[in-house]
Formats: structure tokens, C-alpha cells, sequence
């Protein structure tokens, strides 16, 4: 079965980290890329460690989430604000669960019940941001060149 007994109380810490990402850059709600954010972060954990060894780690997917809203707003005729004028504000309120977030979290639910897990992991997360076919991570990963099937498909049915 392979269940990890830590495995809940990581995917909550993980979470807390994505609030904490969102709040950061300014966010009003927390969305799959911070979740994605918050996983690449932990660099010495499993999820961690299998998005470094795909060439994502925290500040390079930063960058391409960077790139895909600088081409999201172009292509909507928005030209980018300067450095100074783009940098956001700290909201004083914790930052809601957002859509994108939300699906990804059910995603890995499933994902986890699906390989027989009674607890999801945060490689069960990062399997439910990366089934994602629309939004903000595919454009990112896409632009990054990622495979998404790919790196699901290395999550495996361990738990971790």
C-alpha cells in the first residue's frame, strides 16, 4: 500500500507554504502555482528533489511563471509595468483557496485513491497540479519545455 504516516501532515504544511507563497507576491487567492511554488521549495524533500532533478527548482519555475504572465498580458495588448511599479503590495488578509488550487488538491485526492493511498502525499499534489490541462503552470511548464506526462509518470505509486 505504502501509506506514510507523515504524509497528511506534510501535504499541510505544503498548503500553509502555498498561503504563504500567494501572500507574498501579492495574491488574493492561492493558486495551483503557488502550490507548485511551495513544492519546489523543499529542495530536500522527495517532491523537492524530483522537480530539481527536472530543472525546476523555485527560482526558475519563478521565472517562467514570470514569462508566462508577461506573454499573457501582451497577447491582451497589456504592456508590462516597470520593476517598481510591478512590485506588489503585502495583503494583510490570508489569502483564499482559489480555483486552480482547489482542482489540484481534488486532482491529487484522486490521484492517491487511485494508487490505493488512504492519505495523499505531495507527490499526489504535484500529480494533481500537473493533470491541470489549462491555466497558469501548463503555460509556465510549457514555456520551460516540461513534459507534464513525463514528470507524472516518475511520481509513481510510492507514497512520499
Amino acid at each position: 500500500m505504502g501509506d506514510n504516516t507523515n504524509a497528511g501532515a506534510t501535504v499541510s504544511r505544503t498548503l500553509q507554504h502555498a498561503r504563504g507563497e500567494a501572500k507574498r507576491y501579492g495574491s488574493r487567492t492561492v493558486e495551483a502555482e503557488h502550490l507548485l511554488l511551495a513544492l519546489a521549495s523543499d529542495a530536500d524533500g522527495p517532491v523537492g528533489g524530483l522537480l530539481a532533478k527536472a530543472g525546476l527548482d523555485h527560482e526558475r519555475l519563478l521565472a517562467a511563471l514570470r514569462e508566462e504572465n508577461r506573454q499573457s498580458l501582451a497577447f491582451a495588448g497589456v504592456r508590462p509595468l516597470n520593476e517598481e511599479r510591478a512590485r506588489a503590495t503585502r495583503l494583510a488578509s490570508t489569502p483564499l483557496w482559489g480555483a486552480s488550487a482547489k482542482r489540484a488538491i481534488s486532482h491529487g485526492h484522486r490521484f492517491a485513491i487511485d494508487h490505493r493511498r488512504r492519505r495523499e502525499s505531495t507527490r499526489d499534489l504535484l500529480a494533481g497540479i500537473l493533470q491541470a490541462e489549462l491555466g497558469t503552470v501548463p503555460r509556465a511548464l510549457a514555456i520551460l519545455g516540461v513534459d507534464r506526462a513525463e514528470l507524472v509518470s516518475q511520481i509513481g505509486p510510492g507514497a512520499a
